[in-house]
């Protein structure tokens, strides 16, 4: 692990105080999971001075030491067993299904306490929230690429869950729940006449708070399942917008193999198992052991079912494909976003590598890259645009220009809109957005909710 200063203990202390707050304790019956932090030797939370410093030089070798720093933090053993399986520190984390309860009469340390008194629903797979924009935009069903997209769930460190789930105090004294939309919409409105839209904000999550959002496909129990392997957009038929169907190199995964990347024979291509059309030319082989994963339970692989053609079965396995990643550590938060990358990085490091990755950081894990975005711009002030996507979530037509787009800017437009969910990302990304000036996304008419899109999407 890279050098340099570790959580201090009044912040591991502050976890461990969330913990005990909501009634979790070592002799709890293993069957109930745990949510973990990440240990302290992994620099989490870093002081804002010292993120801000790397901001200001534009010290990306130190930035990036710091993506994998919490990849390293997230993806260690937490100890915590489920289904026979020793889960990662963010597999332990709660789901938007536990920070968001639709029937909830409790909240706060309450809420925690009741959902962690239980056994959880760990992997609550569900239609990525990008994805809901494509019917807003007038896209047919053969332009969604629907029968190869992902699924996905949001996982909130036990920082940010409590945060979610506490009653937040507001304008009039009033007080208000940031996981619930009715309450979110009470607070969008009880703002004082005049006010700006700097002010029409919720409160800002503490510095350990973390949001994730796991993506995942799906591999065969049997037979070799192709998943396609990012190139770049020229690696795609659709290069405008270079979703997974589109990409031309795929990779066989064999669940029973054993090795590293190679090129498929014709024998091996011959055993490619049909999920959906793809537009494979190249083949390669690899094993399962490439990805992070799962074999799914029946109802694992139902709820994957419901969100996708193509459906898998109970014994299949989830795979890791993509992850975002974001933190608190300074008032802007840290972006990372990871996605499955085996082998050689992409042609031009478009638009991340695995550059920086730890010689420690152990398989399978060591097989995703990264691109991160601390700043919109690449240097402070500048005018040059930060590009840093995801190429399972950013590259469908329903995400505006999504190769051009960079986590802060779209993450700093999340708010509250009068009577209706926020679904409206920015257009472009071709210049800084004013946080929170900008009278096209803060104005009297919404609140603005911290960069976190979680709490729009509030039922």
């Amino acid at each position: 692990m890279r050098s340099g200063p570790r959580a201090s203990s009044a912040a591991v202390a502050a976890l461990a105080a969330i913990l005990a707050f909501s009634g979790f304790g070592p002799a709890r019956a293993q069957q109930v999971v745990i949510p973990q932090p990440i240990p302290p030797q992994f620099n989490f939370p870093e002081p804002a001075a010292t993120v801000n410093a790397w901001i200001a030089s534009s010290n990306t070798a130190a930035i990036r030491g710091h993506a994998w720093d919490l990849w390293a933090g997230l993806t260690a053993n937490s100890g915590q067993m489920y289904n026979g399986q020793d889960l990662p520190i963010w597999e332990t984390w709660y789901g938007q299904e536990e920070v968001f309860p639709p029937n909830a009469t409790t909240s706060g340390g309450a809420l925690m306490a009741f959902v962690a008194s239980r056994p959880r629903t760990i992997r609550a797979f569900v239609s990525p929230h990008q994805f809901h924009h494509e019917a807003l935009r007038g896209l047919t069903a053969s332009q969604q690429d629907v029968a190869t997209q992902v699924v996905s769930f949001n996982k909130f460190d036990p920082s940010a869950a409590t945060f979610i789930a506490a009653s937040q105090p507001g304008p009039n004294g009033q007080n208000f729940a940031y996981n619930k939309q009715s309450s979110l919409q009470a607070l969008n409105a009880a703002w004082p006449s005049g006010a700006s839209g700097q002010t029409r904000a919720v409160n800002e999550f503490p510095i350990a708070a973390m949001e994730l959002k796991p993506v995942f496909t799906f591999v065969k129990a049997r037979g070799l399942t192709p998943q396609p392997l990012w190139q770049g957009p020229a690696g795609s038929t659709r290069p405008a917008n270079p979703t997974p169907a589109t990409w031309n190199t795929c990779v066989l995964i064999d669940p029973a193999g054993a090795g590293g990347v190679r090129p498929a024979t014709p024998a091996e291509i011959s055993q490619a198992v049909n999920v959906g059309p793809l537009a494979c030319k190249t083949y390669l082989y690899g094993p399962l052991s490439l990805f992070y994963s799962f074999k799914m339970t029946a109802a694992e692989a139902q709820a994957f079912a419901n969100t996708q053609q193509g459906s898998p079965s109970a014994g299949d396995y989830a795979v890791l494909v993509a992850m975002h990643v974001n933190s608190k550590e300074i008032p802007f938060w840290t972006w990372q976003t990871f996605w499955w990358q085996p082998g050689q990085d992409t042609p031009n490091d478009f638009p991340g590598s695995k550059a920086g990755q730890p010689a420690s950081l152990p398989p399978p894990w060591n097989n995703y890259a990264s691109c991160t975005n601390y700043d919109q711009t690449t240097k402070p002030g500048g005018t040059t645009m930060q590009v840093c996507f995801n190429p399972y979530l950013e590259t469908s037509p329903s995400i505006p220009v999504g190769i051009t787009s960079n986590c802060m800017s779209c993450h700093g437009t999340a708010r509250i809109l009068a009577n209706q969910p926020d679904e409206s990302y920015p257009t472009a990304y071709t210049a800084p957005i004013s946080f929170f000036q900008d009278a096209a996304y803060f104005n009297s008419l919404s609140t603005h909710t911290d960069f976190s899109w979680a709490i729009p999407g509030a039922q």
